[in-house]
């Protein structure tokens, strides 16, 4: 078990594999074990998402958020929130696959680009930004 300055180091390492890919097998096992962490955490975000778990959402999601939606609308954290409990916005299903996202009964295929950061050993989504594929 890594204790809070043996995993900053390895988060240190990760991005150091990601910018020089010279820390070979530990550096790989490092990075397989952040890339597990992300997915997890993203399955959880989906998952109080669709299911409007806001409390989960508030953990998950960074006090500076910047959420751009696929027609261009840009939300903070607070905007973003407000506008899932208002039902403003409102997901009832998202699947990842192939990097699409499929609220449903709208079909949109789009891709996109997540920005998770290691806070206090949580991650949290810090930024999100989609756009629609020109010919999927």
């Amino acid at each position: 078990m890594l204790d809070s300055t043996n995993r900053r180091r390895c988060a240190a390492a990760f991005v150091a594999v990601l910018l020089t890919a010279s820390f070979a097998a530990r550096a790989s096992a490092v990075a397989d074990d952040v890339a597990d962490e992300v997915r997890t955490v993203e399955q959880r975000r989906v998952a109080a998402l669709t299911s409007r778990d806001y409390a989960t959402l508030e953990k998950l999601l960074g006090d500076d958020l910047t959420y751009t939606h696929s027609n261009g609308r840009f939300e903070n954290k607070a905007q973003f929130l407000n506008s899932l409990r208002s039902g403003d916005l409102e997901y009832r299903l998202m699947q990842h696959a192939d990097v699409q996202v499929r609220p449903h009964p709208l079909e949109v295929p789009i891709r996109f680009t997540l920005v998770y950061v290691k806070r206090a050993g949580d991650w949290q989504l810090v930024a999100w930004q989609s756009a629609p594929l020109q010919n999927p």
